[in-house]
């Protein structure tokens, strides 16, 4: 990526370029860097720390080599003062080779050898193009006195009748530094040293120390506590329970604010700070406690997640690298995870296949409320020739770098491996009690799926997910693949080679279309044609442009991800999580399972997921989404309650026909209870009409306040199709899952919709730029016709750019209008004339310039 913008080859994420780089992994590759240390600092250590080379490096400093390393997850850290000049210049100079170094043909991610690297960025799977290598994150020197603090560790034990319990264990040296400690006894060195039979010295430090814990918040002090501390000339730790008494909690995303304290730990020594250490801090504990699923497994977890004494169903997603050649800017981090945010999401895992995450990732999490999920780098491999002191040394340096963060609340071993097997027994023994000794206080799985978990990618009616897998109580992983948005594939594509895009898996497509193959994650028949089926249902396909390709394909993934997660919400306190599958693709591609395409752009997945994770929602509970003419289709409605409040609501549902005529309307008060909660409710059945073939119909339903508010919106689909006429593929298809029918000559949804003509109104009410560069909107939506605009989509126009809304992909009633907050970023710089297009698929489109 460096190589890229520094103008000496195109864009790496366009066409085939990815393959004019693969030299540069066989090439071995320096940087220099000069700097001048102040000669004040020279009575202190100095740590020469580099926190991210990928992957065999050498140092040097001042022409003497400092030493090798391997990893690519932090390190190496070296005390480095006996090799500075202070008050002139020094010159650092790093060689780096990659990991694949010397292996280049042979390499294979799934038995990476001796090579500790997560898949993702090793030509993994999907992401063959790219073997990224080089320094990914930044070096410092760190000026430490030598009486100091290391390592603090502060721990929520409980939070309960106004007071927060916590556990600070804080290390203190004195002519001493941590890099000396024996984390790694291979050769028994901590064994043999810690005997019975040769006790440690321990002379003690003579002058008077006291450490001091100092707790702000919002640039108040709140809370301190001065301990006077005994320490030694070597290496000593101070362990002190302390109360905090009303206590400010942080809450995941939806529950309540993050609140963060500024937590400063200092060192006094005959009444002078010598040494401080400040971080973030969120007081909360995470458990996890039995769900009411029935055991089914010898390996079982409690799946029931408690978050400050409070149970909650997890609203999750997966997360991958958000950028495979590791361009990880902050602002590309705040735009995906505050999109996350305002997706209602409070748990990220992240996967195994991807990285242990920089701390620009944690302290975003933090800010924004998102717990996460920190898999270890290993996927989908078994690892019995890893070098374990390699493993090691990045396991327990993450474990200390992060352990610290309020949103870490899982440590999980990786992703879909057998942690039990021979294989893995050094590499699980090593992580679990690197663990067990230096981080006990979080929730542990060994990998995922595990302990009656899973991950399953199924092709049938998403019904199906409650009615067969009603018994699982986390769904871990699943999710369908979707086409992004056609404005900017072109960027990344011939144009050329979005033709028979119907026949996308077809003999002889793949040679035609080697761009559009190599931008395809997940090329296979468990991928393809069960998108192009889903697609089916919403538009002619069978020779389509990649415009109408993605919109049916986004729209039909978009009525998946709706439906499974109602089903699963509506499971509770059976299933008590769903995590998706996956947030944001790790560079650009023409079709992949994601709500954020490779730039960062939500997919219409995103909102329909988004609109299921609000606080109150209200789901239909079909029995299928195929029926037959003739039939009673039952209404069963369920009030999904994730919040503590509680009320009375009216519920409404409206069935319309396929010219939006309205052909059933029920409506009930009902009481609420507060969350997390599902409260269900049967209405009158609606009886198809029997000429009705072939046809979608509409359902509509709606909870309202007592001040006749909308609080939560579902709308819904069902066909009936020429299949469900067959009295063997009625009887197959209600009572078992099967794969989902492919709609060659129809009905399809849009062609439907769009003959029943209604008109949209936009104004923009508001323009402002905020302090991340956002260009911030409030836009006033209105359907000024007599239909119902159905699909209402808001676009920005223009320019390469991301953007976000409050809702999109929506329904809109005759006459109803809705204030739209939209956020903007460029992704070049900004257009002449960017504008707003709004349009609805029975709706002519509206222009409004920006």
């Amino acid at each position: 990526m460096a190589y890229f913008k520094a103008g000496k080859l195109p864009n790496p994420y366009e066409h085939l370029n990815s393959e004019k780089y693969l030299w540069i992994e066989k090439q071995v590759w320096y940087y220099r860097k000069s700097f001048t240390p102040d000669k004040n600092q020279k009575q202190k250590y100095a740590f020469l720390t580099f926190e991210g080379l990928d992957y065999f490096s050498k140092v040097w400093l001042n022409g003497t080599l400092l030493g090798e390393h391997r990893g690519m997850f932090g390190g190496p850290t070296i005390e480095v003062s006996e090799h500075l000049k202070y008050g002139e210049p020094n010159q650092l100079v790093v060689e780096v080779k990659s990991g694949n170094y010397n292996q280049w043909d042979t390499f294979d991610w799934r038995n990476p050898g001796k090579i500790v690297k997560p898949r993702t960025v090793a030509r993994g799977g999907s992401h063959k193009p790219f073997f990224a290598l080089g320094m990914w994150q930044g070096v410092r020197v760190d000026f430490v006195p030598k009486i100091h603090l290391e390592r603090p560790y502060l721990v929520t034990k409980k939070a309960e009748n106004n007071t927060a319990h916590l556990h600070l264990s804080l290390e203190m040296l004195a002519n001493k530094h941590s890099l000396k400690n024996q984390l790694h006894p291979w050769g028994n060195e901590q064994i043999s040293n810690y005997s019975q039979r040769k006790a440690p010295s321990a002379k003690p430090f003579e002058k008077e120390t006291k450490v001091k814990i100092e707790f702000w918040h919002d640039g108040q002090l709140e809370f301190e506590k001065v301990f006077d501390q005994r320490i030694f000339n070597q290496h000593s730790w101070l362990e002190e329970d302390i109360a905090i008494p009303e206590p400010k909690l942080w809450w995941p995303n939806g529950m309540g604010d993050p609140n963060l304290y500024k937590v400063k730990t200092s060192l006094w020594v005959t009444g002078e700070k010598v040494d401080e250490i400040e971080f973030d801090f969120g007081i909360r504990s995470v458990a996890q406690v039995p769900t009411t699923a029935p055991r089914t497994s010898d390996r079982w977890k409690n799946w029931q997640f408690v978050v400050n004494n409070r149970p909650i169903f997890v609203k999750g997603v997966n997360w991958m690298a958000v950028d495979v050649l590791l361009d990880l800017p902050v602002e590309k981090y705040d735009w995906v995870l505050s999109t996350a945010r305002d997706a209602g999401i409070q748990l990220i895992r992240v996967w195994g296949g991807g990285l242990l995450e920089p701390e620009t990732f944690y302290k975003l999490c933090n800010r924004y409320g998102l717990m996460v999920w920190q898999d270890f780098p290993k996927a989908n491999s078994n690892t019995p020739e890893w070098p374990q002191e390699v493993w090691e040394a990045q396991v327990v340096q993450n474990i200390f770098r992060l352990r610290n963060h309020p949103s870490l609340a899982v440590w999980c071993g990786g992703n879909e491996f057998n942690p039990y097997s021979k294989e893995n027994a050094t590499t699980m023994n090593v992580l679990e009690r690197s663990l067990d000794d230096f981080d006990p206080s979080r929730l542990w799985i060994r990998t995922s799926p595990d302990h009656g978990s899973t991950h399953l990618y199924p092709d049938f009616d998403p019904i199906w997910y409650k009615k067969q897998l009603g018994i699982i109580p986390f769904i871990a992983e699943t999710g369908i693949h979707s086409v992004p948005e056609a404005q900017s594939l072109y960027e990344i594509v011939d144009e050329k080679e979005f033709k028979n895009l119907g026949g996308m898996y077809d003999d002889g497509f793949k040679a035609n279309h080697p761009e559009f193959i190599q931008h395809f994650m997940e090329y296979r028949p468990g991928r393809v044609p069960r998108m192009l089926s889903r697609a089916s249902h919403i538009d002619n396909v069978s020779n389509p442009s990649l415009e109408s390709i993605s919109e049916a394909t986004q729209i039909g993934a978009g009525e998946f991800y709706q439906i499974l997660s109602q089903g699963l919400q509506s499971n509770y306190p059976v299933t008590t999580g769903l995590m998706p599958w996956v947030f944001k693709r790790p560079w650009p591609t023409v079709a992949a399972i994601h709500l954020l395409d490779g730039f960062g752009q939500p997919s219409a997945p995103y909102y329909f997921l988004k609109r299921t994770y609000e606080p109150i929602h209200v789901a239909l509970l079909p029995d299928r989404l195929l029926w037959k003419a003739g039939e009673e289709f039952p209404v069963n409605i369920s009030i999904l309650n994730a919040t503590e409040s509680k009320g009375a609501y009216t519920v409404s549902v409206k069935i319309l026909d396929s010219e939006f005529a309205e052909q059933y309307s029920a409506s009930m008060d009902v009481e609420v209870p507060s969350g997390p909660s599902v409260t269900e409710h049967g209405m009158k059945s609606y009886t198809i009409p029997k000429d009705f073939k072939s046809q979608y119909f509409f359902v509509l339903a709606e909870i309202r306040n007592g001040n006749n508010e909308l609080i939560s919106r579902s709308v819904y689909w069902p066909r009936t199709i020429a299949q469900m006429e067959n009295p063997e593929y009625y009887e197959k298809y209600t009572s078992e899952p099967m794969a989902w029918p492919t709609l060659n000559n129809g009905p399809w949804l849009k062609p439907i919709t769009a003959r029943t003509k209604t008109n949209l109104a936009l104004r923009v009410l508001e323009q402002k730029e905020d302090e991340v560069a956002y260009h911030r909107c409030k836009v006033l939506v209105k359907n000024t016709g007599k239909y119902p605009a159905f699909m209402t989509q808001l676009n920005v126009k223009g320019g390469k750019r991301l953007f976000r809304a409050t809702d999109n992909f929506f329904w809109m009633a005759p006459g109803e209008e809705r204030i739209l907050e939209v956020d903007i970023k460029w992704r070049e710089a900004v257009p002449k004339k960017p504008y707003f297009e709004l349009s609805a698929w029975n709706s002519r489109a509206v222009i409004k310039k920006l």
